[in-house]
C-alpha cells in the first residue's frame, strides 16, 4: 500500500482525459460503489471497492477486496472510502468525480475534505471542470492554471490575515468570513500566485471557465 490514495466516487463522468494530468502509478485505488463504472471505462483494477451497492450490484472479482455496508448508515459511500484510506495510512487522498452530481452529495464531499484535513491528511476533489481543496493557515504557491478561475472561501467561521499576490484581485492581510463570498471568481495572472493567511481554514476552488 501507499500513502497516496485515489477514490473514484459517484456516477460516471462525462470526460476522463483530464486524469492524464495526474500520476496514478503506485497509488492505492479505491472505488466507492458505482465509481467502479469509471474504473471499468479506464481499464483500471482497484485495490478495494466499498459501498452499500444500492446503485449497482456488488462486484465479484478475486483481484480486489469488496467491503459491503448496509444501506442504512451514517456515512456516505465516499466517506466510508475515506475512512478506509486513513485506516491504511493514507496521507494524500484524491476524490475523483465527487462534484457535479447530486447537490447534497457534492456538499457532503466538500465537507469530507474537512474530515480529511482534521485527520492530518491532505485531500482534494478533482473533475474535468474543477479542483477543490482545503488549507490550514500557512503560506502557499500555485502555478498559473490557464482557462480556470480561482475562488477562495472561508470554510471556517473566519479566515484571518489573507494575502494574495500574482492574481487579478490582490489582497494584503484581510479577514474574510463564511457568510459572504468575497473571494469568488479571481484568477492567477502571474506564473506563480502566492497565498498566505494566519488563521482559519481556506476553501480553494479552481473552476474551468
Amino acid at each position: 500500500m501507499t500513502d497516496r490514495v485515489f477514490i473514484f466516487s459517484g456516477p460516471d463522468i462525462k470526460g476522463l482525459s483530464f486524469l492524464k494530468e495526474y500520476d496514478l502509478s503506485g497509488c492505492t485505488i479505491i472505488a466507492a460503489d458505482c465509481g467502479m463504472k469509471i474504473l471499468n471505462r479506464l481499464g483500471i483494477t482497484p485495490h478495494t471497492v466499498i459501498g452499500d451497492f444500492d446503485s449497482m450490484d456488488a462486484p465479484s472479482d478475486d483481484r480486489f477486496q469488496v467491503i459491503r455496508h448496509k444501506v442504512e448508515k451514517d456515512d456516505t459511500d465516499t466517506m466510508l472510502c475515506i475512512r478506509h484510506a486513513l485506516d491504511i495510512g493514507a496521507s494524500d487522498i484524491t476524490i475523483v468525480s465527487g462534484l457535479g452530481g447530486r447537490l447534497d452529495h457534492t456538499i457532503a464531499n466538500i465537507q469530507s475534505l474537512g474530515f480529511i484535513l482534521s485527520s492530518g491528511a491532505r485531500g482534494r476533489i478533482i473533475s474535468s471542470d474543477a479542483e477543490v481543496f482545503l488549507l490550514n493557515a500557512g503560506s502557499y504557491q500555485f502555478k498559473k492554471k490557464n482557462g480556470f478561475s480561482m475562488s477562495l472561501f472561508s470554510y471556517s467561521e473566519k479566515v484571518r490575515g489573507l494575502s494574495i499576490s500574482g492574481a487579478k484581485y490582490e489582497t494584503k492581510s484581510i479577514d474574510i468570513d463564511n457568510s459572504f463570498p468575497i473571494g469568488a471568481s479571481n484568477c492567477i495572472t502571474d506564473d506563480i500566485c502566492n497565498i498566505s493567511f494566519s488563521d482559519g481554514i481556506l476553501l480553494i476552488v479552481f473552476s474551468r471557465l
